[in-house]
């Protein structure tokens, strides 16, 4: 929670203990002017207090608490300074009296923003509870305000002005039952939950309580109330400033199992403790009649409509009871033909299917698993080596309904890939593991795979693909240099000897470029007669290496007893100096390339030179 409201906690407990010392140990003729000051000064403290945690989260509903709490203050220190001066003035009481009505009329208002109406909207027995609720607040209020207030009001405007605050008292109580009527917008954790209902009993009852002995003559026990309410406007700000915490489910399932055992009696309780009441209370024949024919009609009112919804449940009940009975029958058919259909799948399933239990025994398998000899004894090295691998997968996951993997299994100088997925049968000690060998179907994908990514004739990577790993290799080096390598007189060989002749000087030359490179470095076709390296070597190495380069390519090419000689020119860009991606690089080779081709042929020339031309 906030530091404020640890902070406002100690200051309310300090405050109540200290109040309450000062009080009864005051003579009584000290104790209401000290019980308004005490009510004054907790009351600014609390609005203070409230007012330093609005400027940091400022929200509607804490402005109404210290709006309403501001008033009540108001009305204190107003009382203070009449009281001083000896302001006796009718007209002024009933100024002093206003803010607390306002007081009182923002907790309401407070109260009706926080309550569910949609809920409350929804169940008529909860509606016709908040009326029994209401009726009951209502001649409770009677008996102990309404009917006293004429005698101790001397204006019509002092009558209007208590009047108007003693129904907002029941307003006030009807609220605290609607807490438990209708509950929340939003829940709150029971900590919260318990700040409000506090709050709002404690304002509630304190003003039921200074009317019964202000109206009784116990004026001395009615001002002794007053340092009580700072304390509801506490139990207020603590709700807003705890409704953050966590719900808890526990707190919230409790909080649900009493209101299922209050809910159905509370409205009977009430009644029969006003109709208690209302009897022993020195109150007319008329009146004691008309309450008991109002708590009766509400009575048999609620009767009636729970009979009505308890014979619209029983109907729910037992509709939903036939279709239930219905599904389940449904459910067992379908569950029967599903097993048929299942038994038929096993059989007929082309991939090898094998039933085992929890101690890893094989217990059946289906036909394709029988032709593949797992229904034999002993196991081939092979799926015994195959079966551990699976059962191992399967106890260490237990609890997984279903899982799929996949095994690698290693037969001669072969390796072998299968998938198991198995499917556990709920409530029974045994699992199916559908086993499928994909080698070939790897082997396969793996091959079209590469088939997208090299050249056809030469083996040798695309353009693409050297493209797409060169930019993978970039950020992992310090240097490197780009070769772009174009064949001089190639277009003569095919002329002259044909294209197949061209297609094998072209595979020499692949193979001729393939045995100068490392590992780690690249070689590509683009096509035609042009091809990329990529070296991990500085300037003056790719210089060394161009150089052995132009004197592999000038050797003769023996090709269909035939004596064949092309020359290469080859343009070079430096990494990172002449580009730092694989496009600029290819870009500044090929310029280099075509610079040296068109000048002079069978040489090399670095990109950075033409730069420097």
């Amino acid at each position: 929670m906030p530091h404020v409201f640890k902070r406002m906690t100690g200051g309310i407990i300090v405050y109540l203990v200290v109040s309450y010392a000062v009080l009864f140990l005051s003579p009584d003729s000290y104790v209401a002017p000290l019980a308004v000051t005490l009510s004054a000064i907790g009351s600014l403290a609390i609005v203070l207090a409230s007012a330093t945690y609005y400027r940091r989260s400022p929200s509607r509903k804490l402005a109404w608490l210290i709006l309403a709490m501001t008033a009540y203050f108001i009305s204190d220190l107003g009382t203070l300074i009449s009281g001083y001066f000896s302001l006796t003035s009718v007209n002024l009481n009933v100024a002093l009296d206003f803010p607390y009505t306002i007081h009182l009329l923002m907790i309401n208002f407070f109260l009706y923003q926080l309550l569910d109406f949609e809920h409350l909207r929804s169940q008529k027995l909860l509606i016709l509870d908040s009326l029994t609720l209401f009726t009951v607040s209502m001649i409770v209020g009677y008996l102990t305000i309404f009917q006293f207030i004429p005698e101790f009001t001397k204006t019509p405007l002092q009558q209007s002005s208590w009047l108007l605050y003693a129904f907002l008292t029941i307003l006030l109580t009807l609220f605290f039952f609607l807490l438990y009527a209708s509950g929340l917008k939003k829940e709150v954790s029971l900590t919260s939950f318990i700040f409000l209902t506090s709050g709002t009993f404690l304002l509630g009852i304190m003003n039921f309580l200074f009317y019964s002995f202000l109206f009784n003559d116990f004026t001395v026990y009615a001002t002794l109330l007053l340092p009580l309410y700072p304390l509801s406007s506490y139990f207020f700000i603590s709700f807003l400033l705890s409704r953050q915490l966590p719900v808890i489910k526990k707190q919230q399932d409790f909080m649900l199992r009493i209101e299922q055992i209050l809910r159905p009696s509370f409205s009977y309780i009430l009644l029969l403790l006003l109709i208690t009441y209302v009897t022993f209370s020195p109150v007319s024949t008329r009146f004691y009649f008309i309450t008991i024919a109002t708590t009766f009609l509400l009575f048999l009112t609620r009767q009636f409509l729970s009979y009505r919804e308890n014979i619209r449940l029983l109907r729910e009940t037992t509709s939903l009871q036939e279709n239930l009975e219905n599904i389940v029958s449904q459910k067992t058919e379908l569950l029967r033909l599903r097993e048929q259909e299942f038994k038929a799948l096993f059989l007929s399933y082309p991939q090898m299917v094998l039933e085992v239990n929890q101690a890893s025994h094989i217990l059946s398998g289906n036909p394709a698993a029988i032709r593949k000899g797992w229904m034999e004894k002993p196991l081939t090295d092979e799926q015994t080596h195959l079966f551990k691998q699976v059962m191992d997968t399967l106890h260490a996951n237990k609890g997984v309904p279903s899982l799929s993997k996949t095994f690698y299994v290693q037969r001669d100088q072969e390796e072998l890939i299968y998938t198991m997925t198995s499917i556990c049968i709920a409530d029974q000690e045994r699992v199916f593991i559908i086993l499928s060998d994909i080698t070939d179907d790897v082997r396969q994908e793996q091959w079209l795979e590469k088939l997208g990514n090299h050249d056809a004739l030469t083996r040798l990577p695309n353009r693409r693909f050297f493209e797409e790993q060169l930019q993978t290799l970039l950020p992992a080096i310090r240097y490197g240099s780009l070769l772009f390598v174009d064949l001089d007189g190639f277009k003569a060989i095919n002329d002259t000897y044909g294209h197949d002749a061209g297609d094998l000087l072209l595979q020499e030359t692949a193979y001729r470029l393939q045995q100068l490179t490392q590992q780690d470095e690249l070689v590509a076709r683009l096509g035609g007669d042009e091809f990329i390296l990529f070296l991990l070597r500085d300037e003056q190495e790719t210089t060394a290496f161009a150089t052995t380069l132009l004197a592999s390519l000038n050797e003769p090419f023996h090709i269909n007893n035939q004596i064949m000689s092309v020359t290469p020119s080859i343009g070079i860009s430096l990494y990172p100096n002449d580009g730092k991606s694989s496009n600029v690089l290819l870009i500044r080779a090929d310029e280099a390339m075509y610079h040296i081709k068109n000048t002079n042929k069978n040489n090399f020339q670095f990109a950075a030179q033409l730069k420097r031309n």
